[in-house]
């Protein structure tokens, strides 16, 4: 996942206009966006405030603190000019859920197949999608392993 200040202080995130209870608008980045079960849009949204640091040797000084909001659609508006493609999602069969790892010490198996938030998983290797995590399972050349902890294989049978 990614690291909340790097993606809050990213340029190419989109702005939204947001309407406050007062009647004020401001400009807000947006983190992400989802449905709700009614299929009402919810925006994950991020703005920087003033704050004050009181430092004991130089006394108040001026820094910033980001603010982390959710707010449905008719409060969020969006402003013309900015893409938001990059908040929608691939297809389902093209989201990379797997973690493909290395074994963590010499054994028969050439590599373990993991839920991406598996503790087993090492931080090596990298995500694959069901198409890819169902080929390493059924590959020849290299022994492909499901973990026995988080148990992927109890998923992907469902879609072979």
């Amino acid at each position: 996942m990614e690291d909340e200040d790097d993606h809050a202080s990213d340029i190419s995130a989109p702005q939204v206009d947001v309407a406050l209870p007062d009647g004020q608008h401001l400009k807000a980045t947006v983190r992400r966006r989802r449905r709700d079960r009614a299929g009402r849009w919810w925006y994950d949204l991020t703005i920087e405030l003033p704050d004050r640091v009181d430092d004991t040797r130089r006394g108040p000084q001026l820094t910033t603190r980001t603010v982390t909001f959710s707010a449905p659609y008719p409060v969020v508006q969006p402003v013309s000019g900015e893409d938001y493609s990059s908040l929608d999602l691939p297809p389902p069969e093209q989201r990379k859920r797997w973690r493909l790892s290395p074994p963590s010490r010499a054994g028969w198996a050439d590599a373990y197949l993991h839920r991406p938030d598996c503790a087993q998983a090492a931080s090596t290797g990298g995500l694959v999608n069901d198409e890819e995590a169902l080929a390493a399972l059924a590959g020849r050349d290299l022994i492909t392993v499901p973990c026995p902890v988080c148990r992927p294989d109890t998923v992907l049978k469902n879609r072979r």
